[in-house]
């Protein structure tokens, strides 16, 4: 082999691997729904994943079904975070097989002497649920409960502070929940949780060969420590900005 040939060869083994960016484009867009407290900390985690990979990430905030649409559609390049059983519905959707997030999600009542769940009389329960919500809307049905959709956080609690609902479904996602502001530490939240989900990343499906590699990177990015650093970040500025 002449040594031109050997120089080659040597510089070619010893090149860094080629990114994700060189092949793919240097910027992929994702939709997220704004006014949710784990909106955040999955936005800086997803940051730093695309980051690993040669690709910046942007965000455009939409309406929690709309957000669902624009992803399946092709319109952005991705949805922030789903649960399993909703993305199914989006046939162009790609799950990072690594779970983003966990979450629980808590009954709260306006009464501290309820530890359970209220039963039922004549009619279904009315539960105030955060609109498209979809996990909240999701388990008020199947506990046999009508959800009455809100706006907002505020206006659900205004609605068990009023009693025009029995309860309300709060969801607590690593820690960020609306249940830790000094505005619901009046209100009670039974011990035990309604529901248990996880929270994945999605990608429109021509961008199926990231998912695996991304879930690789979220795997390590656990494993050492990042997410967590991460999530108590964003957990100290919620608590500031909230009490």
């Amino acid at each position: 082999m002449r040594p031109t040939a050997i120089i080659t060869f040597v510089f070619a083994f010893l090149a860094p691997p080629t990114s994700f960016a060189d092949t793919h484009s240097s910027t992929l867009k994702v939709a997220v729904i704004d006014d949710v407290p784990s909106t955040q900390m999955a936005t800086q985690l997803m940051e730093t994943a695309y980051k690993q990979l040669g690709i910046d990430m942007t965000t455009i905030v939409a309406p929690s079904r709309r957000a669902l649409l624009l992803a399946d559609s092709g319109q952005v390049d991705g949805d922030l975070f789903r649960i399993h059983s909703v993305a199914e519905e989006y046939p162009n959707l790609v799950q990072t097989p690594y779970p983003l997030l966990q979450g629980k999600l808590y009954a709260v009542v306006h009464d501290p002497g309820i530890r359970t769940l209220p039963k039922a009389k004549d009619a279904p329960l009315l539960v105030a649920v955060r609109r498209d919500i979809i996990i909240s809307e999701i388990t008020a049905k199947s506990l046999g409960m009508e959800p009455v959709p809100a706006e907002d956080y505020e206006q659900m609690r205004n609605m068990l502070e009023q009693k025009r609902v029995a309860l309300a479904l709060v969801a607590d996602v690593e820690g960020l929940s609306p249940l830790t502001r000094s505005d619901w530490k009046h209100l009670t939240a039974l011990p035990e949780p309604v529901a248990e989900f996880q929270l994945y990343h999605y990608l429109h499906r021509r961008h199926e060969k990231l998912a695996q590699s991304l879930a690789e990177v979220l795997e390590r990015l656990d494993r050492e420590g990042v997410k967590e650093e991460i999530r108590e970040r964003v957990v100290g500025d919620f608590q500031q900005a909230n009490n």
